[in-house]
């Protein structure tokens, strides 16, 4: 009986365990104002997540990208700049979805 209490806390826990890993970093969502070239300037919706900063890496549905430009925090709404190889797929007015993307930082 002890066996099954055992393994069924370990079941338990290692759902737990997975659930929480599988979340991930919270989504934002814009819309897209304008594209130059591999340039994407993006409106923000609400406020700006803290981890957007000049240089953070973005991951978009059919892509990546790198912020390269952020618009004051006095302005409303927060806009901001991203380099993209994936910008021809998007489309201005677009409403898009994107979150902290995973730094490629060498030694």
């Amino acid at each position: 009986m002890m066996k099954h209490i055992a393994l069924a806390l370990v079941l338990v826990l290692a759902a737990f365990a997975l659930a929480s890993a599988a979340d991930g970093p919270a989504m934002t969502n814009g819309k897209i104002l304008a594209i130059d070239g591999n340039k994407v300037k993006i409106a923000i919706d609400g406020a700006k997540p803290d981890w957007v900063k000049k240089n953070a890496p973005v991951k978009f549905k059919v892509g990546t990208g790198k912020i390269v430009e952020v618009s004051e925090a006095k302005v409303t709404p927060v806009t901001i700049t991203v380099t993209t190889v994936k910008a021809s797929d998007m489309k201005v007015g677009e409403t898009i979805s994107f979150q902290k993307g995973v730094s490629m930082g060498g030694c």
